[in-house]
Protein backbone atom coordinates (compact mmCIF):
# COMPACT_ATOMS: atom_id res chain seq x y z
CA UNK A 1 0.00 0.00 0.00
CA UNK A 2 1.57 3.24 -0.82
CA UNK A 3 -1.10 5.93 -1.06
CA UNK A 4 -4.19 6.70 1.42
CA UNK A 5 -7.01 8.79 0.56
CA UNK A 6 -8.29 11.00 3.73
CA UNK A 7 -11.14 13.05 2.83
CA UNK A 8 -11.77 15.58 5.20
CA UNK A 9 -14.66 18.40 6.12
CA UNK A 10 -12.64 19.88 9.19
CA UNK A 11 -15.44 18.37 11.35
CA UNK A 12 -14.19 16.11 14.90
CA UNK A 13 -15.33 13.05 12.92
CA UNK A 14 -13.00 13.49 10.01
CA UNK A 15 -10.41 14.47 11.56
CA UNK A 16 -10.49 10.72 13.84
CA UNK A 17 -11.11 9.28 10.65
CA UNK A 18 -7.64 11.07 9.19
CA UNK A 19 -5.55 10.03 12.89
CA UNK A 20 -6.58 6.61 11.77
CA UNK A 21 -5.87 6.77 8.59
CA UNK A 22 -2.83 8.15 9.73
CA UNK A 23 -1.87 4.97 11.81
CA UNK A 24 -2.07 2.54 9.15
CA UNK A 25 0.17 4.98 6.85
CA UNK A 26 2.83 4.65 9.70
CA UNK A 27 2.23 0.95 9.21
CA UNK A 28 3.04 0.95 5.62
CA UNK A 29 5.09 3.53 5.12
CA UNK A 30 2.27 4.93 2.61
CA UNK A 31 1.77 8.53 1.89
CA UNK A 32 -1.43 10.70 2.68
CA UNK A 33 -3.54 12.66 -0.14
CA UNK A 34 -5.42 14.67 2.34
CA UNK A 35 -8.64 15.99 0.44
CA UNK A 36 -10.69 19.15 1.22
CA UNK A 37 -13.39 19.87 -0.93
CA UNK A 38 -15.33 23.31 -1.21
CA UNK A 39 -18.87 24.03 -3.28
CA UNK A 40 -19.82 27.88 -4.19
CA UNK A 41 -22.54 29.26 -4.16
CA UNK A 42 -25.10 29.89 -7.39
CA UNK A 43 -25.73 33.46 -7.64
CA UNK A 44 -28.92 34.69 -9.35
CA UNK A 45 -27.57 38.62 -9.87
CA UNK A 46 -26.22 41.38 -11.92
CA UNK A 47 -22.80 41.03 -10.70
CA UNK A 48 -19.73 40.63 -13.69
CA UNK A 49 -18.05 37.74 -14.21
CA UNK A 50 -15.07 39.49 -12.99
CA UNK A 51 -16.32 40.00 -9.75
CA UNK A 52 -17.78 36.89 -9.58
CA UNK A 53 -13.81 35.29 -10.03
CA UNK A 54 -13.16 37.23 -7.23
CA UNK A 55 -15.43 35.19 -5.09
CA UNK A 56 -14.26 32.28 -6.54
CA UNK A 57 -10.77 33.08 -5.30
CA UNK A 58 -11.58 33.95 -1.84
CA UNK A 59 -13.22 30.94 -1.24
CA UNK A 60 -10.67 29.03 -2.61
CA UNK A 61 -8.01 31.06 -1.18
CA UNK A 62 -9.75 30.53 2.49
CA UNK A 63 -10.34 26.83 1.78
CA UNK A 64 -6.74 26.37 1.43
CA UNK A 65 -5.41 27.70 4.38
CA UNK A 66 -8.10 26.02 6.35
CA UNK A 67 -6.17 22.62 4.80
CA UNK A 68 -3.18 23.83 5.68
CA UNK A 69 -3.69 24.53 8.89
CA UNK A 70 -5.66 21.23 9.39
CA UNK A 71 -2.29 19.24 7.90
CA UNK A 72 -0.05 21.29 10.45
CA UNK A 73 -2.43 20.20 13.06
CA UNK A 74 -2.76 16.67 12.65
CA UNK A 75 0.37 15.76 11.78
CA UNK A 76 2.49 16.01 14.44
CA UNK A 77 4.62 14.23 17.31
CA UNK A 78 4.91 10.64 15.73
CA UNK A 79 2.97 11.71 12.24
CA UNK A 80 5.36 14.41 11.34
CA UNK A 81 7.04 12.05 8.68
CA UNK A 82 4.20 10.68 7.01
CA UNK A 83 4.39 12.40 3.72
CA UNK A 84 1.35 14.37 3.23
CA UNK A 85 -0.04 15.49 -0.36
CA UNK A 86 -2.70 18.57 -0.37
CA UNK A 87 -4.85 18.31 -2.34
CA UNK A 88 -8.16 21.02 -2.63
CA UNK A 89 -10.78 20.25 -5.14
CA UNK A 90 -14.25 22.40 -6.04
CA UNK A 91 -17.71 19.95 -6.36
CA UNK A 92 -19.29 17.43 -4.52
CA UNK A 93 -17.53 15.87 -1.90
CA UNK A 94 -18.49 12.17 -3.16
CA UNK A 95 -17.85 12.48 -6.58
CA UNK A 96 -14.22 14.76 -5.91
CA UNK A 97 -13.18 11.85 -3.72
CA UNK A 98 -13.40 9.27 -6.37
CA UNK A 99 -12.22 11.35 -9.35
CA UNK A 100 -9.09 12.12 -6.84
CA UNK A 101 -8.81 8.38 -6.03
CA UNK A 102 -8.75 7.15 -9.50
CA UNK A 103 -6.40 10.12 -10.57
CA UNK A 104 -4.08 9.84 -7.65
CA UNK A 105 -4.25 5.50 -8.25
CA UNK A 106 -4.98 5.45 -4.48
CA UNK A 107 -5.13 2.61 -2.76
CA UNK A 108 -7.63 3.14 -0.24
CA UNK A 109 -10.21 5.61 0.75
CA UNK A 110 -10.49 6.35 4.67
CA UNK A 111 -13.50 8.31 5.91
CA UNK A 112 -15.41 9.22 8.65
CA UNK A 113 -18.89 8.16 8.56
CA UNK A 114 -22.02 9.84 11.06
CA UNK A 115 -22.28 12.55 13.20
CA UNK A 116 -24.44 13.03 16.02
CA UNK A 117 -27.19 15.15 14.90
CA UNK A 118 -30.40 13.45 12.57
CA UNK A 119 -29.52 16.02 9.49
CA UNK A 120 -25.48 14.71 9.70
CA UNK A 121 -26.35 11.45 9.85
CA UNK A 122 -28.09 11.78 6.85
CA UNK A 123 -25.39 13.35 5.09
CA UNK A 124 -22.69 11.71 6.05
CA UNK A 125 -24.21 8.06 5.50
CA UNK A 126 -25.64 9.25 2.21
CA UNK A 127 -21.88 10.62 1.26
CA UNK A 128 -20.47 7.62 2.34
CA UNK A 129 -22.82 5.24 0.26
CA UNK A 130 -22.18 7.45 -3.16
CA UNK A 131 -18.18 6.81 -2.21
CA UNK A 132 -18.65 3.19 -1.98
CA UNK A 133 -21.00 2.52 -5.02
CA UNK A 134 -18.25 4.43 -7.31
CA UNK A 135 -14.80 3.96 -5.52
CA UNK A 136 -11.54 2.73 -7.47
CA UNK A 137 -10.61 1.28 -4.72
CA UNK A 138 -11.29 -0.05 -0.91
CA UNK A 139 -13.11 2.37 1.06
CA UNK A 140 -12.74 2.12 5.15
CA UNK A 141 -15.56 3.48 7.29
CA UNK A 142 -14.55 5.04 10.44
CA UNK A 143 -17.37 5.58 13.68
CA UNK A 144 -16.46 8.34 15.48
CA UNK A 145 -15.72 6.25 18.52
CA UNK A 146 -13.28 3.89 16.78
CA UNK A 147 -9.76 3.64 18.06
CA UNK A 148 -6.87 2.31 16.24
CA UNK A 149 -5.20 -0.62 17.77
CA UNK A 150 -4.06 -2.35 15.00
CA UNK A 151 -6.58 -5.30 13.40
CA UNK A 152 -6.09 -8.61 15.13
CA UNK A 153 -9.47 -9.71 14.51
CA UNK A 154 -11.68 -8.96 11.21
CA UNK A 155 -14.36 -10.01 10.41
CA UNK A 156 -14.84 -11.19 6.40
CA UNK A 157 -19.29 -11.57 6.16
CA UNK A 158 -19.23 -13.91 3.03
CA UNK A 159 -22.13 -15.88 1.58
CA UNK A 160 -20.30 -18.63 0.81
CA UNK A 161 -19.96 -18.26 -2.86
CA UNK A 162 -16.69 -18.57 -4.98
CA UNK A 163 -17.50 -14.93 -5.83
CA UNK A 164 -17.33 -13.94 -2.54
CA UNK A 165 -14.44 -15.93 -1.23
CA UNK A 166 -12.68 -15.26 -4.04
CA UNK A 167 -12.46 -11.50 -3.07
CA UNK A 168 -10.84 -11.88 0.15
CA UNK A 169 -7.29 -12.45 -1.24
CA UNK A 170 -8.02 -8.28 -1.66
CA UNK A 171 -7.26 -8.13 1.84
CA UNK A 172 -5.33 -10.80 2.90
CA UNK A 173 -1.60 -8.81 2.70
CA UNK A 174 -3.61 -6.30 4.82
CA UNK A 175 -3.92 -9.39 7.27
CA UNK A 176 -0.43 -10.03 6.95
CA UNK A 177 0.68 -6.91 7.53
CA UNK A 178 -1.20 -6.87 10.91
CA UNK A 179 -1.33 -10.32 11.58
CA UNK A 180 -4.56 -10.64 12.01
CA UNK A 181 -7.10 -13.41 12.32
CA UNK A 182 -9.93 -13.87 9.50
CA UNK A 183 -13.08 -14.62 11.24
CA UNK A 184 -15.50 -15.67 8.72
CA UNK A 185 -19.53 -15.19 9.51
CA UNK A 186 -22.04 -17.05 7.18
CA UNK A 187 -25.78 -15.46 8.37
CA UNK A 188 -28.07 -18.89 7.38
CA UNK A 189 -31.39 -17.40 6.33
CA UNK A 190 -32.65 -20.83 5.63
CA UNK A 191 -31.37 -22.80 8.75
CA UNK A 192 -34.35 -22.25 11.10
CA UNK A 193 -32.53 -21.43 15.10
CA UNK A 194 -32.15 -24.72 17.34
CA UNK A 195 -31.60 -27.14 13.85
CA UNK A 196 -28.82 -28.10 12.60
CA UNK A 197 -25.51 -26.64 10.54
CA UNK A 198 -23.38 -28.37 8.43
CA UNK A 199 -19.91 -26.86 10.24
CA UNK A 200 -17.67 -29.71 8.95
CA UNK A 201 -19.06 -28.59 5.49
CA UNK A 202 -18.63 -24.87 5.58
CA UNK A 203 -15.33 -25.02 7.44
CA UNK A 204 -13.91 -26.83 4.33
CA UNK A 205 -15.59 -24.60 1.50
CA UNK A 206 -13.88 -21.45 3.14
CA UNK A 207 -10.71 -23.58 4.13
CA UNK A 208 -10.28 -24.71 0.50
CA UNK A 209 -10.70 -21.43 -1.17
CA UNK A 210 -8.63 -19.49 1.03
CA UNK A 211 -5.00 -20.07 2.19
CA UNK A 212 -4.52 -18.00 5.32
CA UNK A 213 -3.82 -19.45 8.22
CA UNK A 214 -4.99 -17.59 11.00
CA UNK A 215 -8.57 -18.23 10.20
CA UNK A 216 -12.21 -19.28 11.91
CA UNK A 217 -15.79 -19.73 11.21
CA UNK A 218 -18.87 -18.76 12.33
CA UNK A 219 -22.64 -19.55 11.63
CA UNK A 220 -25.11 -17.24 12.68
CA UNK A 221 -28.85 -18.78 11.92
CA UNK A 222 -30.78 -15.27 11.48
CA UNK A 223 -34.02 -14.05 8.85
CA UNK A 224 -31.53 -10.60 8.45
CA UNK A 225 -27.99 -10.89 7.24
CA UNK A 226 -27.80 -7.33 8.46
CA UNK A 227 -29.38 -8.29 12.03
CA UNK A 228 -27.24 -11.50 11.58
CA UNK A 229 -24.26 -9.44 11.57
CA UNK A 230 -24.82 -7.05 14.04
CA UNK A 231 -25.72 -10.12 16.37
CA UNK A 232 -22.41 -11.37 15.98
CA UNK A 233 -20.29 -8.47 16.45
CA UNK A 234 -22.00 -7.65 19.58
CA UNK A 235 -21.16 -11.04 21.09
CA UNK A 236 -17.71 -10.91 19.36
CA UNK A 237 -15.02 -8.30 19.76
CA UNK A 238 -13.38 -7.39 16.11
CA UNK A 239 -11.26 -4.41 15.04
CA UNK A 240 -13.00 -4.04 11.40
CA UNK A 241 -15.81 -5.54 9.51
CA UNK A 242 -15.12 -6.76 5.75
CA UNK A 243 -18.14 -6.73 3.63
CA UNK A 244 -17.75 -7.37 -0.33
CA UNK A 245 -19.91 -5.21 -2.74
CA UNK A 246 -21.15 -6.21 -6.48
CA UNK A 247 -22.28 -3.32 -8.66
CA UNK A 248 -26.05 -3.35 -8.68
CA UNK A 249 -28.47 -2.12 -11.27
CA UNK A 250 -30.25 1.46 -10.08
CA UNK A 251 -33.59 0.01 -9.85
CA UNK A 252 -32.33 -2.77 -6.85
CA UNK A 253 -30.25 0.28 -5.41
CA UNK A 254 -33.39 2.45 -5.08
CA UNK A 255 -35.84 -0.77 -3.54
CA UNK A 256 -33.87 -2.86 -2.07
CA UNK A 257 -30.89 -1.35 -0.60
CA UNK A 258 -27.52 -3.25 -0.91
CA UNK A 259 -26.05 -4.85 2.70
CA UNK A 260 -23.08 -2.41 2.60
CA UNK A 261 -24.54 0.51 2.67
CA UNK A 262 -27.19 -0.07 5.28
CA UNK A 263 -24.39 -1.04 7.56
CA UNK A 264 -22.41 2.15 6.25
CA UNK A 265 -25.31 4.01 8.38
CA UNK A 266 -24.97 2.08 11.79
CA UNK A 267 -21.76 0.25 11.94
CA UNK A 268 -20.33 0.78 15.56
CA UNK A 269 -16.99 -0.50 14.22
CA UNK A 270 -14.50 0.46 10.92
CA UNK A 271 -16.13 -1.16 7.76
CA UNK A 272 -13.93 -1.94 4.80
CA UNK A 273 -15.49 -2.58 1.82
CA UNK A 274 -14.00 -4.20 -1.43
CA UNK A 275 -15.56 -4.55 -4.72
CA UNK A 276 -14.37 -6.87 -8.02
CA UNK A 277 -12.00 -5.08 -9.31
CA UNK A 278 -9.90 -3.74 -5.66
CA UNK A 279 -6.43 -4.93 -4.51
CA UNK A 280 -4.46 -4.00 -1.43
Amino acid sequence: MKSILCPTDFSKNSAHAVAYAAEMALKFNARILLLHTFETPILYSDITFVTMQYDFKILHDAAAEKLRKFKEKMFVNKFNEIKVELVLQQGLPSARINEVAAEKKADLIVMGTTGTGAAERLLIGSNAARVIKSAPCPVFLIPPRAKFSGLGKMVYATDLTDENLDRVKTIIPLAKIFNSELLFLYVDKTTLAGEDVDIKKITALVRKKVKYPKQSGYVCTDTSIQEGINFFLKKYKADALVLFTRHRNIFKEVYKPSISKKLSFNTKIPLLVIHEQDAL
